[in-house]
């Protein structure tokens, strides 16, 4: 190794061999310093004609100092650079928030990346629609659960909070798709979250359903605008449980959050949460089980304006994690996500899986490396 000197302890050692990730090599050194200095080097011993991709990161100004890859015969890179998934303060501990990158890419003009976080390899996602695919046909779900959605009526537009989003006329159509097993059984916990532009919200008299969550006539979730705010109206076994927003204005972008941990509803609003203040429970429900987006299951009250980046998690969500997507997404980057403490707990094993995508195709998926939470170390003094 050339140049300034690393700390061998603070550089991050990403090799994969054929298909398999290697451990991080112990570092052939001439001054025994724990520096990695001119003239000292790492190695791996293997055989055959494999591709053999590397990736070196100095963790303490996150930089990416090589990146690249060898085969016997030589071959050139496909897909995406290997996102970069990293801890706060590079220990992996719980009171550590995690940050994925996507990284630049080659022979791919990217112009959004999807985030697919996952838990011991499981997303955590029940639902997962970007809306970055040009298509007024079907919508692809990432998530993994084939919750794909059909399209009618509503129409793809690029110029969506994050990357494309879907425009509703008001009309006629939207999306819809089987409904999610989450909610067969109302004790699961969920977190629904989606940016919204209404052109009319401001009205006192027009209901617009944005989502509906319809299992029967005696049990549904819907989420509508009514009276200047949004509304929840969720049909528990015939009981019905209502929370409304604050008031909301006509053509701007709002981040949405609707969590439900298996007994009470909270609603956030950009990153904040509302107040408890009851809803409007004389709303109609559809007629059938699915999952619409842009109006209800029975084809009326067709919203007005744009919905992008519709997402269910499998879990309620904390404050500071809705607050953090909100900041993520409000500037419409998808350069980086960060996952924050809160939701993480010692021996979890996360990564992300990060597909590229430049409005009319996917690139192939790419997987992080693996982050395993420990417990904290505590200080020094």
């Amino acid at each position: 190794m050339g140049g300034d000197t690393l700390n061998y302890s603070r550089t991050r050692v990403i090799v994969k061999i054929g298909d398999d990730y290697q451990p991080k090599p112990s570092l052939i050194e001439i001054n025994s310093n724990g520096l990695w200095e001119c003239g000292e080097y790492i190695r791996y011993l293997y055989s055959g004609n494999l591709t053999v991709s590397v990736m070196i990161v100095d963790e303490d100004s996150n930089t990416i100092l090589l990146h690249g890859h060898l085969q016997r015969g030589g071959t050139e890179w496909i897909g995406a650079v290997p996102p970069l998934l990293v801890s706060t303060l590079r220990t992996d501990s719980e009171d550590e928030d995690l940050t994925c990158y996507a990284l630049p890419q080659q022979n791919f003009d990217a112009t959004t990346y999807i985030y697919n976080w996952k838990k011991n390899g499981t997303s955590i996602y029940e639902v997962l629609l970007p809306f970055d695919t040009q298509s007024n046909s079907i919508s692809k779900d990432y998530s993994g659960n084939g919750y794909n959605a059909t399209v009618g009526g509503a129409i793809w537009i690029a110029s969506g909070k994050v990357g494309g989003a879907y425009s509703f006329d008001g009309n006629s159509g939207g999306l819809i798709c089987s409904l999610p097993s989450i909610f067969s059984n109302w004790s699961n916990s969920f977190t629904i979250t989606f940016w919204m532009y209404s052109r009319d919200i401001e009205s006192d008299s027009t209901r617009r359903c944005l989502c509906e969550a319809y299992v029967d006539q005696n049990n549904s979730l819907q989420i509508f605008q009514y009276n200047s705010s949004l509304q929840i109206a969720l049909k528990l076994n015939r009981t019905d449980i209502s929370r409304a927003s604050s008031a909301l204005s006509n053509n701007t972008w709002y981040f949405v959050a609707i969590v439900w941990n298996g007994s009470s509803l909270t609603v956030y609003i950009n990153g904040t949460e509302c107040p408890s203040i009851s809803g409007d429970t004389a709303y109609q429900s559809g007629n059938t089980p699915s999952l619409t987006i842009g109006y209800r299951s029975d084809g009326s009250n067709v919203f007005y304006g744009y919905i992008d980046e519709f997402y269910i998690s499998r879990y309620a969500r904390s404050p500071h994690q809705i607050y953090q997507d909100y900041m993520d997404m409000r500037n419409g980057s998808s350069a980086h996500r960060t996952l924050v403490a809160d939701e993480t707990s010692i021996g979890d094993a996360w990564s992300c899986t990060i597909i590229p995508n430049d409005t009319t195709r996917d690139a192939e998926p790419i997987d992080s490396n693996v982050i395993v939470i420990t417990a904290y170390g505590g200080g020094t003094t």
